[in-house]
């Protein structure tokens, strides 16, 4: 009795399947990668659309940026190009005029500009890691598949949703353009790699960061002109057109990063605003006697490293290296420069993250603590809670950045043997 009672509740549940669950079931396993893929991104951006509102955490929108979009609002578009409103350099002076003649908020075209920057960033993120993993041997199925999902899951890093969304921020914009350059360096498109880096330093003045990777290219590959590196101050002559043919003046327009290099004096920073580096241990108001000499001991370091760098020409062989070498670059810049602000390091930390989520394994607790230092800088940022002291911070990130120096020199030899 007890199991024709078990046959017949068998029975029922068969029957309870009907066509429609088996296309569900079969749609759901036959497709499982990319709804994972496409659920991925629906949440990034649905946790930024629920950030988006909130303003008063941001220590820059209310001071800053509201104020400039009412200042376009009031002049007009063309009226606010003509006037000396922010201190930005011309495209992101052209963003807040675009905000101004939007019939909402200004924080939420604002915030959206950024998103859609990450957006694209983590597509040419996921093009670059694809690129890398073929050259190392995945197959193209399995590249496509790690290359995606590791591109995806930087849309969840902890600075990069806090930058635009709650902090109203625009790094992502400069940094899109630095993510495509190197991917077409990757690809040896090298003369829309220079246009793209150009953009991206017509945007922001950090782009400069990865110059110097393109300096060492251009010595061990030998397969395009100097002349390409003027493309840098041409983009940023056109880019600045805007607001000369709005009659602002040359010298307003074309001068604005001379002044956003004077800022470690006007607006009241040391050597260093947030940043984890070297110079957070007592020598943050020594500025006046610290800067230039740190420039030129930060040429040195980079002088070193291109140096080292050209004495093991194998190694740029590969794609992998290429860009590990230029993101050590980069943050080489940012741990000895004078005057760096927490945010300096967006690319640096973002193309790291990528790289050792889907490539370089092994490293990706270097990642982790370059993720973990720059959330609880924004932490002490944003939400006015300091978690641990900055000189941790800066010893723990020095720490990190010693064994990637030795790590990148010991690759280095490696590969050359």
């Amino acid at each position: 009795m007890t199991s024709g009672k078990i046959n017949n509740n068998t029975e029922k549940n068969t029957t309870q399947i009907t066509g429609l669950d088996k296309w569900l079931i079969g749609f759901v396993t036959g497709n499982l990668e990319r709804i994972a893929f496409f659920a991925l991104v629906f949440i990034a951006i649905l946790i930024r659309i629920m950030l988006m509102p909130e303003t008063e955490l941001s220590p820059d929108y209310n001071s800053y940026y509201l104020p400039w979009v009412n200042a376009y609002r009031e002049y007009g578009f063309f009226g606010g190009l003509s006037k000396d409103i922010g201190d930005y350099y011309v495209p992101y002076n052209v963003m807040y005029a675009i905000c101004s003649l939007l019939p909402c908020e200004p924080y939420i075209p604002i915030a959206l500009f950024s998103l859609a920057a990450e957006l694209v960033s983590a597509y040419f993120i996921k093009k670059i890691l694809f690129l890398i993993l073929v050259e190392n041997g995945t197959d193209e199925k399995t590249a496509a598949r790690r290359a995606a999902f590791a591109a995806a899951l930087t849309l969840f890093l902890p600075f990069v949703v806090l930058n635009g969304a709650l902090w109203k921020q625009c790094d992502a914009i400069y940094v899109v353009f630095l993510v495509i350059s190197v991917y077409c360096l990757l690809k040896e498109n090298y003369r829309i790699a220079f246009v793209f880096l150009a953009i991206a330093f017509g945007f922001k003045l950090q782009a400069i960061f990865f110059v110097p990777l393109f300096l060492v290219i251009y010595f061990i590959k030998k397969k395009y002109s100097i002349l390409e590196f003027f493309w840098i101050p041409v983009m940023y002559l056109i880019l600045g057109l805007p607001c000369v043919l709005c009659k602002r003046g040359l010298k307003a327009t074309y001068l604005a990063y001379l002044s956003q290099t004077k800022e470690v004096s006007t607006e009241g920073y040391g050597m260093v605003s947030f940043y984890p580096n070297f110079y957070n241990f007592g020598l943050d108001s020594f500025d006046s006697i610290l800067t230039s000499p740190a420039v030129l001991f930060a040429v040195v370091v980079l002088g070193i490293l291109a140096v080292y760098a050209l004495s093991h020409v194998a190694f740029f062989n590969k794609k992998e290296n290429t860009l590990y070498f230029g993101i050590f670059m980069a943050w080489t810049c940012c741990m000895f420069l004078p005057g760096m602000h927490e945010r300096y390091d967006y690319a640096i930390v973002l193309l790291m993250t990528a790289l050792c989520l889907s490539v370089c394994r092994d490293k990706l607790w270097i990642a982790c603590i370059m993720n973990i230092n720059s959330f609880l800088v924004y932490i002490t940022v944003l939400f006015r809670q300091e978690v641990f002291p900055i000189t941790v911070l800066s010893a723990l990130q020095i720490a990190v950045y010693a064994f990637s120096a030795f790590d990148l020199v010991k690759r280095m030899g490696g590969e050359c043997e």
